[in-house]
């Protein structure tokens, strides 16, 4: 099974070789910058509400924080290793 770059895997219909291994880091930074871009409009809008929810925002969200990135770098290692496992599953079996 011959790899192929993102443009072919996107289109390969016979669904032999995966998007989704190639994409991964570029969906992590995504989900990084998205979730560092809620914090801080979690702090705007606590410090809206009150200075007592601003601080409040300010001392736990980076906790919620480390909390959202580590579930989605979980579920993101998981798909990876599910890909690995697929993949060297085929390779025993060609031999």
């Amino acid at each position: 099974m011959e790899k192929k770059g993102f443009f072919g895997s996107l289109f390969d219909f016979s669904f032999e070789n995966f998007v989704f291994p190639k994409i991964v880091k570029v969906l992590y930074a995504i989900f990084v910058v998205l979730v560092c871009i809620g914090y801080l409009g979690g702090v705007i809008y606590a410090f809206q509400m009150g200075l007592t929810q601003g601080i409040g925002a300010i001392v736990l969200g980076p906790i919620v924080l480390i909390l959202y990135l580590t579930m989605i770098r979980a579920s993101m290692e998981i798909a990876i290793v599910l890909f690995r496992i697929y993949e060297n599953t085929n390779v025993i079996a060609r031999k």
